[in-house]
């Protein structure tokens, strides 16, 4: 038992270093992404003469906004890359992080360690009954039971973050619709043990395809730029 929970342990050290190497991959084209598309929308106003807009950023806020929307009457593609090159941060650090959750899940699948997911819920749905023994009789749906399962997740210091972000992401997706909660027999543990592992076990491994779709997408506008720039 020992042996098993030191192999488990080193797992989800390699499924944690895998994860995060997942989140800097995605991470990484995002700021690519961002460096490319603010030095090229530089560099096209700078060869229009029309351009104004470091000049208007004198004037205040007020003054760099009329100048921003400037920039697309004179210069609208230049400024469309721009823009994006401003944005792409926050777009991709949102898919850098539901990329490294993906990848978690996957590999807890793929090294067969979702015992390590299991007991954690067994263990939160205990805390809970020892709150509120009567919780269970008085529930009649998942959607409240899955509110208390979260604040108890969120309020657990003792778990690591990856591990708490990988059952808070599974709670979130797996459907409860068929389970009878008014039944006194209804073992909440035992269900959610089942439902998790056929979660996990129907994850797939996950993909860059969007990632990729949104690259492709940023070389268009970059040609599209340099296309109708206004010399």
């Amino acid at each position: 038992m020992k042996n098993e929970a030191s192999s488990n342990i080193k797992l989800f050290g390699k499924i944690t270093a895998k994860s995060l190497f997942a989140w800097i991959k995605v991470a990484f084209i995002g700021a690519v992404i961002m460096i490319t598309n603010i030095t090229i929308a530089i560099i096209l106003f700078s060869d229009n003469p029309g351009g104004g807009f470091p000049a208007s950023g004198h004037a205040g806020i007020l003054g760099a906004v009329m100048g921003f929307i400037f920039l697309f009457m004179v210069e609208f593609w230049s400024a469309l890359l721009l823009t994006v090159g401003i944005l792409v941060p926050v777009l991709f650090i949102i898919l850098a992080n539901k990329n490294a959750i993906a990848s978690a899940i996957y590999n807890v699948w793929k090294f067969k360690i979702a015992d390590f997911v299991e007991p954690k819920i067994e263990f939160y749905v205990d805390k809970i009954l020892q709150k509120q023994p009567d919780f269970l009789k008085n529930i009649t749906n998942w959607s409240v039971v899955k509110v208390k399962l979260l604040d108890t997740i969120n309020n657990d210091s003792q778990t690591p973050k990856l591990q708490k972000r990988i059952i808070k992401f599974i709670l979130k997706k797996i459907k409860m619709d068929d389970v009878d909660f008014k039944n006194p027999n209804t073992n909440l543990s035992s269900i959610l043990s089942f439902k998790i592992r056929q979660f996990i076990e129907g994850f797939a491994e996950p993909d860059l395809k969007l990632v990729w779709i949104l690259v492709g997408i940023d070389i268009v506008l970059i040609i599209l730029a340099f296309v109708f720039n206004d010399h």
